[in-house]
């Protein structure tokens, strides 16, 4: 069994991410993207047995747990057709592995069964970078938020979820970020409107070191 390298520590920011094995679709359509995002909400307890048996738990899709009750605070995610890639804080001792291991297990399992198949789903341990500062949070987070742009998807037309909108304040739908973590990233920044500027610049920049060419982001519409 390899041991993993890096060392998970509470109240650190992790970059996490992996993808599906020999780069095949890990959702294959609406309700696959959407099992995985719930099951990001609902794992996220140190006590999952009484929050799944919680019916009020379950119908609530802002994370309003303490954070003492959390496995890790989320702090972006983007979820795209064959990869996915979180901002994760750990709240406590093996938060993130602990997450990881059942999101992991569960939408495995889940997949599987629907799909017919057998055998592993994603490519091995999921991988980590711890965050420092010199690639601070608020440049993470626009490379996580926008993520599909990095990868010239178009989310019209692919299965992508992404908490852009968690972060401009405009997401109608279940949040799975912990908001208090949301307003501390934009507060370096200044305003929303100025993280907008800002995710919009910065995105260009990613573009431009991978060689792609980055049009002109309009985050109200990119759903539409």
């Amino acid at each position: 069994m390899s041991i993993r390298k890096i060392a998970f520590v509470e109240g650190e920011y992790y970059h996490v991410f992996n993808r599906g094995v020999d780069k095949r679709t890990i959702f294959e359509n609406k309700d696959d993207l959407y099992y995985f995002f719930r099951r990001m909400i609902d794992l996220n307890t140190v006590d999952v047995d009484s929050k799944l048996k919680s019916k009020r738990f379950y119908q609530s899709g802002n994370v309003s747990k303490k954070p003492d009750d959390q496995l890790v605070s989320i702090v972006a995610y983007c979820l795209l057709p064959n990869h996915f890639h979180l901002v994760l804080k750990q709240e406590c001792e093996r938060g993130i592995s602990k997450f990881m291991q059942r999101l992991g297990t569960s939408y495995t399992v889940y997949f599987n069964n629907k799909h017919k198949r057998t055998g592993s789903l994603f490519q091995g341990k999921f991988k980590a970078n711890i965050i420092d500062g010199e690639f601070g949070l608020p440049v993470l987070s626009v490379y996580v938020n926008l993520n599909y742009a990095h990868h010239n998807i178009n989310p019209k037309v692919n299965f992508v979820k992404s908490s852009i909108f968690e972060y401009l304040g405009t997401e109608l739908g279940d949040l799975a970020c912990n908001q208090h973590e949301i307003s501390a990233v934009i507060d370096e920044i200044g305003t929303i409107k100025e993280y907008q500027k800002f995710a919009k610049n910065t995105s260009k920049v990613f573009g431009e070191n991978k060689g792609l060419i980055i049009k002109e982001i309009d985050l109200d519409k990119v759903y539409e």
